[in-house]
């Protein structure tokens, strides 16, 4: 059949290894043949086709491809019983050889989509199909541990949660369950009760029967064999395949994206085998202009679209000549001044400590006479050491768990009103004489001491605007005050924290602002007091406890925060 120009087969059949057959709608060029196939793996119906981030395949298909959208095992059509990430390998790689095989196909098969049909693609390659030629995962995470449940070292509630019941609402379907499929429509549309529910394993009794894997996810907060199945990095590099990594600043799956370039970046570079990196000024979802109501002009899409027709033009279509290699690997988007931006390579955690002719700049904590607590409060960050005062006492945060310090989301809005509260502690910069551009992972390193710990010091930066805004910038967590005494006092302590990678450029006049707290809910999981955050999953309401840290700057024993430049990098003109 003929739909939107192109030829279209629906619902064909790929029997698999063991028996279970999967359908995928199939959109071909009018006529001819020797078409490369863009495979897309799937678990929301393969109508979808990732059209909230990707062209429709209808589109590929003018630009000359074969394009395969498939349910994944238990999904839309396809037979078999859906376990998230659990089959993807596997069929993956019989999904790749069956493409390869189709009439029409030239046998190159490339890999696209984002989100989970991101992690259908590190799953397939995992296992090296033979026509599996290129790839690019959007948005996505290689290792599931530390890209995407627990990017920021403790669970990612607030995007697994509600996630999980969108998965659960077309298990329900497919049982016939509308009252099911109802109640998980609800909790997406509005997650915050869920969210609140404690104990966060129990009470999901829909969850329960649907997607048992959530729970799975809860009962192994730290890595061992069960997230040791989702590193589907370690054995791609055994012989890697090109890969376009496609990422967002306000991007849940951010470092996932990262992590995963970062290691393949690492590899001898060359015309047979090079990686690419974009990161634009996007969340998950939608790719656009205006997230976190600020306008990041008209180029914020970067033409995505095209530059992904071209990747694959190049590795499936034997178009080597186009230039692609000798492009810079890594291209970003820098908010403030709404410009793409090239570098050879990024400023990952840790190579700041590499690199020594790396620029950074440091901030120094300083106390006054006036506690930090809230913007009204009287310390500050100062560039010299020799500013920070020597008799300021130590500044002091209650974080009660019952009333968690609100962050919403890594969009880059105005927290000046959350700003004023006493729970957290406040430095601000003076106005920045000259620019300041970021890129990279900021490092905060807090001289603190705790009561009644463990318990999280969050870590938060923001631009101050002239106006008074306060521009969200990037995020981290730590759990300090682990070994408490007898009398609940802990030791003092240096707790090291690494923060949301970032590119923006601060303006003359606007100054840099920290905040140290004790959460950022429901961004983060709110840490119960008392007890380890890996326990956390099982704690009730009456559990919620209170925690005190002090937080002091001394000469000799400095809080600071260091903020990686981008001058080093970004060594090629836009």
């Amino acid at each position: 059949m003929n739909f939107g120009g192109v030829d279209m087969m629906r619902k064909v059949p790929c029997v698999l290894r063991d028996g279970v057959t999967l359908y995928a709608d199939i959109y071909r060029p009018a006529g001819g043949g020797g078409y490369p196939v863009l495979l897309m793996r799937q678990p929301y119906g393969r109508k979808l086709a990732s059209t909230v981030s990707h062209a429709h395949p209808v589109w590929y298909a003018s630009q000359g491809f074969m394009v395969v959208i498939q349910d994944v095992r238990g999904r839309g059509d396809s037979e078999g019983e859906f376990s998230p990430f659990a089959h993807e390998a596997e069929d993956g790689y019989d999904t790749v050889e069956w493409a390869a095989s189709l009439p029409g196909s030239n046998g190159k098969v490339g890999m696209y989509g984002f989100s989970y049909q991101g992690a259908t693609q590190w799953a397939a390659a995992s296992l090296h199909p033979p026509h599996l030629t290129a790839i690019a995962p959007s948005m996505t995470a290689a290792n599931l541990y530390p890209g995407w449940m627990y990017a920021y070292g403790s669970f990612d509630l607030q995007s697994c949660l509600p996630w999980a019941y969108q998965l659960a609402r077309d298990s329900a379907r497919r049982a016939g369950d509308a009252e099911a499929e109802a109640l998980c429509t609800e909790v997406m549309l509005n997650p915050a009760p869920a969210l609140r529910q404690l104990p966060l394993d129990q009470g999901h009794p829909v969850l329960d029967k649907y997607l048992p894997a959530y729970f799975d996810w809860l009962a192994h907060p730290e890595y061992d064999e069960y997230w040791a199945r989702f590193n589907w990095l370690d054995a791609f590099m055994e012989k890697p395949i090109p890969t376009l990594h496609i990422g967002g600043w306000y991007d849940f799956l951010l470092q996932g994206t990262l992590q995963s370039f970062q290691t393949l970046s690492a590899q001898e570079q060359s015309p047979k085998l090079f990686h690419q990196l974009h990161i634009g000024p996007w969340t998950h979802i939608p790719w656009g202009r205006k997230p976190g109501g600020m306008d990041h002009g008209p180029d914020a899409d970067g033409q995505m679209h095209l530059r992904q027709a071209e990747w694959f033009r190049y590795w499936l279509k034997d178009e080597g000549e186009s230039g692609l290699f000798e492009e810079a690997p890594v291209r970003y988007f820098e908010p403030w001044s709404k410009t793409w931006k090239l570098t050879k390579k990024f400023p990952f955690p840790g190579m700041e400590e590499q690199d020594s002719r790396t620029p950074v700049k440091h901030l120094y904590v300083s106390g006054s006479t006036l506690p930090a607590n809230g913007a009204s409060g009287g310390s500050v960050l100062t560039e010299s050491k020799e500013n920070i005062s020597q008799s300021a006492a130590p500044d002091v945060f209650v974080y009660d768990a019952r009333l968690p310090m609100s962050l919403a989301s890594v969009l880059p809005a105005d927290r000046s009103v959350q700003q004023d509260r006493y729970e957290i502690l406040v430095y601000t910069g003076d106005p920045l004489e000259k620019e300041v551009e970021i890129l990279g992972t900021p490092r905060v390193k807090v001289m603190c001491q705790a009561i009644d710990g463990p318990t999280d010091l969050v870590a938060v930066l923001s631009v101050v605007m002239p106006s008074g805004e306060a521009r969200f910038l990037s995020v981290g967590r730590v759990e300090v005050g682990r070994a408490p005494s007898t009398s609940g006092v802990g030791e003092p302590e240096a707790a090291d924290i690494l923060m949301r990678p970032l590119s923006f450029r601060c303006p003359v006049g606007s100054a840099i602002r920290l905040e140290l707290t004790g959460s950022a809910y429901p961004l983060l999981l709110r840490h119960p007091n008392g007890i380890p955050w890996t326990e956390a999953m099982k704690a009730g309401a009456g559990e919620l406890a209170m925690a005190v840290v002090a937080v002091s700057s001394v000469p000799g024993a400095e809080t600071w925060i260091e903020l990686p430049l981008a001058e080093a990098y970004t060594d090629i003109k836009g």
